[in-house]
């Protein structure tokens, strides 16, 4: 197992934050962090050595989801399954 750190980078290109990994390789490294990517770009780095850089384009949430994953993945409920909205009660008087 190897130690990874996936770092945030900030707007102006400095780390903002990181989060440490313990990966079998490279590409479960890679996996994990794909998973951090939200709106910032993520650099992944083994020791002094850069992995990957992953943009904010390459984030989950960018591509297609299928019906199946979209509440999961939006925290909303799938389009077509909404509740219905409670109706007004009109006082009569």
């Amino acid at each position: 197992m190897a130690e990874y750190r996936a770092y945030t980078v900030g707007i102006e290109g400095h780390f903002v934050g990181y989060q440490p990994l313990v990966c079998a390789d490279d590409a479960e490294a890679i996996t994990e962090a794909k998973r951090l990517v939200d709106g910032h770009d993520i650099e992944l780095w083994s020791g002094p050595r850069l992995v990957i850089r992953l943009s904010k384009s390459d984030a989950v949430l960018a591509r297609p989801l299928s019906l199946a994953s979209y509440p999961v993945a939006t925290g909303r409920p799938r389009p077509g399954h909404q509740r219905p909205r409670a109706r007004k009660v009109e006082k009569r008087g």
